[in-house]
């Protein structure tokens, strides 16, 4: 009994030395920062010598009070929408397509990935250049096929800069949505598609009602995955357009930026993260709540 005691403490100590780097970086990345970015919200701060101004809860207060962090939070949803649906939606696609074995696919497959590899920032200007309202290509095709009344001043407008933020976005997480659902694709054992071919089922039934449950938890996984890249998309709308104009392409990480970097609100800049980190959180924890059921389904 002694010996099977000590043997058990043995093993979890080994166990914790193992995972101890792990949970050190941990701590000091994530879980640290996160409490001094509460700490340093409660206090009127401007980055300059000891926290002294305590004032509790009041800049949370002034938080919900900002109409530009409605702004940012309603450009932010508006881009994470767009993003899950279209993305996902051309992402299986083209992730079935490639699974159907199309001629080349392998090609084709690197070829559809080169947008992620590009650097963000890279992406971002290669896009204002395109977007440029005298010499872009885009303007410039559209006036080439005689559709001049469609050219606009993309990235300088309200109404048109978020859409074109939004199409670049999208044309980013295409390719990583694409190899990941491709390769749950690939995973699905042959005898069921089979066995569904038998049992009279063909071409998009068996897309609908075999493959797409299949990858499901996959799709909810990625969409955990956009939800945080999408409330992170900093560099490229600071790049393009840096909130503007007029705050139309506001989102919460540029906001943040500006209010500590830029006005020196350093406890204020930090209300808003953590109130935008407690939203990513609850949507983060809604979509996993329902890939656990998803999962717990499936195994039964």
């Amino acid at each position: 009994m002694q010996g099977s005691l000590s043997k058990r403490v043995m093993t979890n100590m080994v166990a914790y030395l193992m995972i101890f780097p792990a949970m050190f970086f941990f701590i000091l990345y994530l879980v640290y920062p996160l409490f001094k970015s509460f700490h340093m919200s409660l206090y009127n701060y401007s980055g300059v010598g000891p926290l002294t101004k305590f004032v509790g809860m009041d800049n949370y207060a002034q938080v919900f009070k900002d109409d530009h962090f409605y702004q940012a939070m309603q450009n932010n949803f508006v881009l994470m929408a767009s993003e899950i649906i279209v993305s996902m939606t051309v992402a299986f696609l083209l992730a079935y397509l490639l699974y159907k074995g199309v001629y080349g696919w392998k090609i084709f497959n690197v070829i559809l990935f080169l947008p992620y590899i590009i650097p963000l920032t890279v992406s971002a200007v290669i896009w204002s250049l395109i977007y440029e309202p005298t010499i872009g290509l885009l303007n410039q095709a559209l006036g080439a096929v005689g559709l001049q009344s469609l050219q606009r001043i993309w990235l300088g407008k309200p109404d048109t800069a978020l859409f074109s933020i939004i199409i670049v976005w999208i044309w980013r997480t295409i390719p990583f949505n694409m190899l990941i659902l491709l390769g749950t694709m690939l995973k699905i054992p042959k005898d069921l598609i089979e066995a569904a071919r038998i049992d009279g089922a063909h071409g998009w039934r068996i897309v609908w009602h075999l493959i797409l449950p299949l990858v499901m938890p996959t799709i909810l996984l990625l969409c955990v995955i956009s939800i945080a890249n999408d409330f992170r998309a900093f560099d490229i709308v600071w790049v393009m357009t840096q909130g503007g104009p007029a705050d139309a392409t506001e989102i919460a990480s540029t906001l943040v930026y500006k209010v500590g970097f830029q006005q020196n609100k350093y406890g204020y800049a930090n209300a808003i993260a953590f109130v935008v980190f407690i939203v990513v959180t609850v949507f983060v924890a809604i979509i996993s709540l329902l890939r656990s059921q998803l999962m717990k389904q499936k195994g039964d």
